[in-house]
């Protein structure tokens, strides 16, 4: 390995579905450094939790910082959930301050964990009711966190990473 090839297929840009679970809903988490590749088993009778965002509106940002104690991987996922709504409210109250692990997919298929056990993603919201009718009316959800090395992508850590196979 050492190549980085042209992928095959499209490439498409967005999100398709975010789901979270508390870090104490988790059973096991490995995670392999060379490939990346990790795996979340949830406890018995725990499943991931879904996020509705509105389309278009689900953001990831990813930057790596170089630091005196080596590289930090800082993530970012934005999300609008619309409609001020009791149920909505009520979850989110319970997500303060909790240690969360979220499960994302994009319109490519890739799925990434953004979380581990020792450096959970934390939630923040904010509900927004603009004074105009035609704009948004509900919460902007901000995951965070910081971790040692990059977020995983679900699938087996024992694999290796596939090859691609076109030249660029």
């Amino acid at each position: 390995m050492g190549n980085i090839l042209r992928h095959t297929g499209i490439n498409l840009g967005g999100l398709n579905q975010v789901s979270w679970v508390y870090r104490e809903d988790i059973a096991g988490f490995t995670y392999n450094e060379a490939t990346l590749y990790c795996l979340v088993t949830l406890k018995p009778d725990r499943t991931w939790n879904l996020l509705y965002g509105t389309p278009e509106t689900l953001q990831l940002e990813s930057e790596e910082q170089d630091m005196p104690g080596g590289m930090k991987y800082l993530y970012k996922l934005k999300v609008l959930v619309p409609k001020d709504r009791p149920g909505v409210e009520a979850e989110l109250f319970r997500m303060n301050g909790r240690q969360l692990v979220v499960k994302l997919t994009d319109k490519n298929g890739t799925i990434r964990i953004l979380g581990t056990m020792e450096s959970p993603m934390k939630m923040t919201s904010k509900l927004t009711k603009p004074a105009s009718l035609e704009t948004f009316n509900g919460y902007d959800l901000l995951f965070a966190g910081e971790f040692s090395t990059p977020a995983g992508f679900l699938g087996d850590p024992s694999a290796g990473i596939p090859e691609d196979q076109n030249p660029f």
